[in-house]
């Protein structure tokens, strides 16, 4: 009998407790972003500001109240990841029990998580890195060399990054979850009792 199953379910147990320990201190600490942000305005303000440099306490202003506009998403892509993280850690104690409805709830959840990643790059790239590079754009615009041009280059490089990112750090696990559990031969690695009858 293949030790596959236990691999893949300790893997999961491990990477779905590290995104949902992640996504859960994003999700805690939401309500508290505008005060951090606005408390490094405050911080700034108080510091010598030279001749030709833009305000810093202006920029984390502005990033308090795009932080604040934005929250709905941050609550949104953080919540959508603690559930997938959290019915992953389940998958991966099943897995690791090798019960036989493992299998088809591997399959689901890898088919769920890779149909949620293009929601998560959306948001991502066209909704929340706009916002933000638009106070970065209005910060480099009060310095005396600014140059719009780069400053479009860098926001288009930004976003081919974070896709990159995404897809590299988010996609193998459930490919390899379809590719080893999908096979039918998978099932014969499953020999734990099946659940009890309702």
């Amino acid at each position: 009998m293949r030790k596959t199953p236990v691999t893949l379910g300790v893997l999961a147990m491990i990477f779905g407790g590290l995104q949902a320990l992640t996504s859960l201190v994003g999700l805690v600490s939401q309500p508290y972003a505008k005060k951090m942000m606005g408390g490094f305005g405050k911080a700034f303000s108080n510091l010598p500001k030279q001749e030709g440099q833009p305000d810093m306490s202006q920029v984390f202003e502005r990033l308090a109240k795009v932080t604040e506009e934005l929250k709905v998403y941050t609550y949104i892509t953080n919540a959508g990841m603690v559930v997938l993280s959290i019915a992953l850690f389940v998958v991966g104690w099943l897995l690791y029990k090798r019960r036989v409805q493992a299998r088809p709830l591997s399959i689901g959840w890898a088919i769920a998580a890779l149909a949620y990643l293009p929601v998560l790059v959306y948001i991502q790239v066209k909704i929340i890195q706009p916002r933000t590079l638009a106070v970065t754009q209005q910060m480099l615009e009060q310095m005396p060399n600014a140059s719009n041009s780069s400053m479009q280059a860098f926001a288009g490089i930004q976003g081919v990054f974070t896709v990159i990112f995404y897809v590299l750090f988010y996609t193998p696990f459930p490919i390899v979850l379809l590719l080893l559990m999908g096979r039918s031969s998978a099932k014969n690695d499953l020999v734990g009792p099946a659940p009890l009858p309702m």
